[in-house]
């Protein structure tokens, strides 16, 4: 048995394609904010958290989260989404990095960057240089992501099911997990 999870910057699909993915397969899904906010209590979103408690309290909520999803996903028949920033905090990556196929999914930064803004800014996005700041963490992701897992699923701009047909292809590449 094994599991999957999804890593990718925030907006890249990882939830959705995750959701499909535990959909078809009967798999469980895993969303590392949801659970990040049901620790973290309130009933507040991960941006609020983020904004009130700032980015030590919001990586201390995220990698005791890591710590309970990663015994779930250790059982089998489950997907988990990272959080977009989930990378760049080494607890919660040491939690998660030994427990089934890590794949990265990718996009462009500028398709990123759109979706996010959609939302408003984030508060790790200056006022004032935003784009120069998403850039800057794009590089500094992409590497950790790159050094973390060698499997990387390129979505640029593909629709769902043509991403989830990705991932099915490269799932079925792999020797230690079986067909899809």
């Amino acid at each position: 048995m094994s599991s999957l999870q999804l890593l990718g910057m925030k907006h890249s699909g990882k939830s959705s394609l995750g959701r499909l993915w535990a959909a078809r397969h009967d798999w469980e899904f895993l969303d590392l904010d949801a659970v990040l906010e049901s620790r973290a209590g309130g009933g507040r979103t991960s941006r609020q958290i983020y904004q009130t408690e700032g980015k030590e309290g919001f990586q201390r909520y995220e990698a005791e989260a890591a710590l309970q999803v990663a015994d779930r996903l250790a059982r089998g028949n489950a997907v988990l989404a990272w959080g977009g920033g989930t990378i760049s905090n080494p607890q919660a990556v040491e939690a998660l990095r030994g427990v089934g196929v890590l794949v990265v999914l990718t996009d462009g930064a500028e398709v990123l960057y759109e979706r996010i803004l959609r939302g408003g800014r984030p508060a790790f996005l200056s006022e004032s240089r935003p784009w120069e700041d998403f850039q800057s963490l794009y590089r500094e992701r992409t590497a950790l992501f790159q050094a973390l897992s060698p499997y990387t699923l390129e979505l640029a701009g593909a629709s769902l099911d043509v991403a989830y047909d990705r991932l099915v292809q490269l799932w079925n590449t792999l020797p230690q997990v079986g067909k899809a």
